[in-house]
């Protein structure tokens, strides 16, 4: 649906409609499967949202561009969103992995002059 011709306008229209209904509801599911910390959720959601996005026009002049504009848009404030969540989960699993190697060490230190 890269294209569109005025015939048909409002089909056409309903059909983008339908597309982006879709693509803002994968993207609503994506952010709560990221503020779940559900990672292959996010990725399954993100890999069907850009088949959604693939569908919508491109011609600015299409009867139905608005509505794809509307969806892109709050894609794209997902992916934002998705993406803090992601470098804070990314940030707790450093400090989880910084900790875990301090402990490490230390049993490493305590048993070697404990003996």
């Amino acid at each position: 649906m890269a294209g569109g011709e005025g015939s048909g306008g409002g089909e056409e229209r309903a059909a983008v409609a339908v597309t982006a209904r879709r693509l803002r509801e994968l993207s609503r599911q994506m952010r709560r499967c990221a503020e779940a910390g559900d990672w292959d959720g996010v990725m399954e959601r993100n890999g069907l949202r850009e088949k959604q996005a693939r569908q919508l026009p491109e011609d600015p002049n299409h009867p139905g561009a608005d509505l794809a504009r509307q969806a892109l848009a709050e894609s794209l404030e997902c992916d934002r969103a998705v993406r803090a969540w992601m470098e804070a989960e990314r940030d707790r699993l450093g400090a989880a992995s910084r900790d875990e190697h301090h402990q490490r060490e230390a049993r490493d230190a305590y048993s070697r002059y404990s003996d």
